[in-house]
């Protein structure tokens, strides 16, 4: 069974500055290729929750990488999984 996706609203932030960055700095290809790996990372997390490594200093969140330079941050709950954070991999 698939869990619904649920971002949080510091999330949609991250999502929203990563997305400008690469706009403003990057090709529009480059852009695409994060949304493409972006989508498919969240439909792979609906049908497989537990992919993604959990946090050395968290247990109950787990990581998983979108692209080389960023993961995806998140928790997963009974029926529906939680995207805390989008962070550049070079971020703690």
């Amino acid at each position: 069974m698939e869990k619904e996706i649920v971002w949080t609203s510091v999330a949609l932030k991250d999502f929203w500055d990563i997305a400008s960055y690469l706009q403003q700095n990057w090709s529009e290809e480059v852009l695409d290729n994060f949304y493409h790996r972006l989508k498919l990372k969240t439909q792979l997390l609906q049908k497989q929750p537990h992919i993604g490594f959990k946090s050395a200093k968290y247990s109950r969140f787990r990581q998983t990488l979108i692209t080389h330079h960023y993961k995806l941050i998140y928790s997963v709950k009974k029926d529906h999984i939680v995207i805390l954070r989008l962070k550049h991999t070079s971020m703690r």
